[in-house]
């Protein structure tokens, strides 16, 4: 759903509120289109690095989203990307913007085949073939989601449409196997939202708004076993939904609860609850609200670890700013904003993705800001040995509207890759991927 493009009429006031003991970042890369990549304006590209295989960037082209077919970039000597072409064995089904892509030792993604069943597909690596297989009842769509570790393995989470309400499912892909079977997680009920985490042992939290109570249930991998459904509040529509799992299955729910509709958006509010490794959820804290037809942008909210020491961050579309909170166990500290990009009615400036090292404490968030009568990608950087995220960077030009960036950290050389879909200019450049890199500090 998108409202009408409104841009702010004057400049956005305020400062980010950066300590001032934060490192600065290494430069960006100058962005370099994926080879004859032409994308429709709404799609979207993303990062998919694996730990051992190498990375690829994935976006749909053609000009019909769904119906397009699916591309792969793969990622050459010093992340360049190499010509686009119809990656194998994705269907004209999957999806870059409404399907969910996640990489670790494998690829997985989710999504829908046409809206009549659910769609799971794993690939070894950026150069191999994707297997897919249909998932779960006959149903009329569904909310997907995905999440990988290394070493972990991956996971698919799915809720279905169906009469009288539908499912919550899980399907697991343990390590470096095949896919497991479909689990039910949930009760019968409206499916608004799904969200699920894997960590490095296997285990699984999968997450959902289930006719406005936000439940929860745990895999866990040494017993083989699942946990019973736990509710972690009520939500008048969860719009938006991120889940982290860390080691000893400390965890992070976070969600945005918004009613959104084509007439308009309620007023709204950030929301999230962690646990630690010895004690539960606490009670949902509030961490932002937004006013009537002030929508929370981008993708809304992300939950993550990071693999150094295991720091916990949230960062989201808030009101005023993108902010981000630090979670530490079961303590979510005060949110920092970044950038001054204020929620407005159309939901197309805000958060595109929150992306965490898995060797180190770096971590990435990245959003799209309005600039002039254009849009520019942004990003700030947690550097290793800092203590919060460092000052906004320009990473695109300005000469053009882009769709929501993605992000990913190199495994072994913390490198960023970061991309994006950049739409024409009218009697110039045609649509294109881009893609950057910035090196460890």
């Amino acid at each position: 759903m998108k409202y009408a493009r409104i841009l702010p009429a004057v400049a956005l006031v305020g400062a980010a509120l950066i300590p001032s003991s934060a490192l600065a970042a290494a430069p960006w890369s100058a962005p370099a289109a994926v080879p004859g990549s032409q994308s429709t304006f709404d799609g979207f590209a993303d990062v998919l690095l694996t730990r051992t295989r190498g990375g690829a960037l994935t976006y749909n082209i053609g000009q019909s989203i769904p119906s397009a077919g699916l591309a792969r970039s793969v990622l050459g000597p010093g992340f360049a990307p190499q010509a686009g072409a119809q990656w194998p064995g994705a269907e004209a089904a999957f999806d870059s913007q409404f399907g969910s892509f996640s990489a670790a030792d494998r690829l997985i993604y989710a999504g829908t085949n046409g809206a009549t069943r659910a769609m799971i597909a794993t690939a070894t690596g950026p150069n191999a073939d994707w297997q897919t297989s249909l998932r779960g009842p006959t149903t009329s769509g569904a909310r997907t989601a995905t999440g990988a570790a290394p070493h972990g393995g991956a996971a698919a989470v799915f809720g279905t449409f169906q009469p009288g309400g539908g499912f919550v499912y899980l399907v697991r892909q343990p390590g470096t196997q095949g896919l497991g079977p479909t689990l039910r997680l949930s009760s019968r009920g409206s499916i608004r939202s799904v969200a699920v985490g894997v960590n490095q042992a296997g285990d699984v939290l999968a997450a959902w708004d289930r006719s406005g109570k936000l439940e929860a249930r745990f895999w866990i991998n040494s017993s083989k076993h699942l946990t019973p459904v736990q509710e972690l509040g009520t939500t008048d529509d969860a719009s938006h939904l991120s889940v982290a799992l860390g080691e000893g299955r400390r965890a992070i729910v976070a969600w945005v609860d918004q009613r959104v509709s084509e007439g308009g958006a309620a007023a709204g509010k950030v929301m999230a609850t962690a646990r630690s490794e010895s004690r539960g959820f606490i009670a949902p804290k509030q961490l932002d609200t937004y006013g009537v037809n002030q929508i929370a942008g981008g993708i809304g909210i992300k939950a993550a670890y990071t693999g150094g020491s295991g720091m916990g961050l949230i960062a989201f579309s808030g009101d005023t700013a993108v902010r981000a909170a630090r979670v530490n166990g079961r303590e979510i500290g005060s949110p920092q904003d970044l950038a001054p990009v204020a929620a407005d009615d159309t939901g197309e400036f805000g958060l595109g993705d929150l992306a965490t090292s898995p060797d180190s404490d770096r971590a990435v968030v990245t959003w799209v800001a309005p600039a002039g009568g254009q849009e520019q990608v942004q990003a700030a950087v947690w550097p290793e040995g800092g203590n919060a995220f460092g000052p906004v960077e320009n990473v695109s030009g300005t000469d053009r509207s882009v769709s929501r960036p993605s992000a990913a950290f190199d495994y072994g050389t913390d490198t960023i890759v970061l991309a994006w879909t950049a739409a024409q200019i009218p009697g110039g450049a045609p649509n294109e991927v881009d893609v950057v890199t910035q090196a460890a500090p």
